[in-house]
């Protein structure tokens, strides 16, 4: 089987996001964050110049948690997690002298990640690389699926890979990501674009034969 393709900006992104390392929060960290936030939106509507705000941060740690998990199913990772510790403890330092409406730190630290949040869903901060067109993501690339193998070929290389040197494969909305046994976390990326619906489906078929699956994330 022989293919061309090219990947999108939406493949390119889901393909950062797969190769990226996840750090995820424990559930008491989740649970002492939201609680945390949520009374430091109290304090704000009691003690703060506006109590919108106050408002605010209290919506923002009541949906805490299902976004950064939900993030987390996509590969987003959230803000720096000492950050906010660090924000946090500087508040509380001034809300106790009582200078709550002059160092508002929780409150940006609320825009701040949410500001991050947006940008990290809509790959704002990898539109630069792509915009790069000598990045090799903008490169045609040739594929032949063979017994043996893979090759791949652009105007660059020209690679040949067998089916023993890949120790396990996963399946997403996009694309297939095939992992070597001595480099697990730099997989090789198929756009699903790039098949017909046949050849999508012969294609994982011989990836099931010949590679293990892991599971679809």
């Amino acid at each position: 089987m022989k293919l061309e393709y090219q990947f999108t900006f939406k493949e390119y992104l889901e393909a950062s996001r797969i190769s990226t390392k996840l750090e995820t929060f424990s559930e008491v960290e989740f649970w002492t964050r939201s609680v945390l936030i949520v009374g430091g939106g109290i304090v704000y509507i009691i003690a703060g110049p506006n109590p919108l705000w106050g408002y605010f941060i209290i919506g923002v740690g009541i949906c805490y948690i299902p976004i950064v998990k939900l993030l987390e199913r996509r590969n987003i990772m959230s803000f720096d997690k000492g950050f906010f510790w660090l924000l946090l403890f500087l508040d509380i330092k001034s809300a106790l002298k009582g200078e709550i409406s002059l160092q508002p730190f929780l409150l940006f630290w609320t825009i701040l990640q949410l500001v991050y949040w947006i940008s990290q869903f809509f790959g704002a901060f990898q539109l630069g690389r792509w915009i790069d067109r000598t990045n090799f993501w903008h490169e045609l690339v040739s594929l032949q699926v063979t017994e043996s193998g893979l090759e791949f070929k652009n105007a660059k290389v020209n690679i040949k890979v067998k089916w023993e040197f890949y120790s396990h494969f996963l399946e997403t909305e996009n694309l297939f990501a095939i992992y070597f046994y001595d480099s697990s976390n730099i997989p090789h990326f198929f756009p699903k674009q790039a098949f017909n619906r046949e050849q999508r489906q012969v294609f994982r078929e011989w990836l099931y034969t010949k590679i293990p699956q892991v599971p679809h994330v």
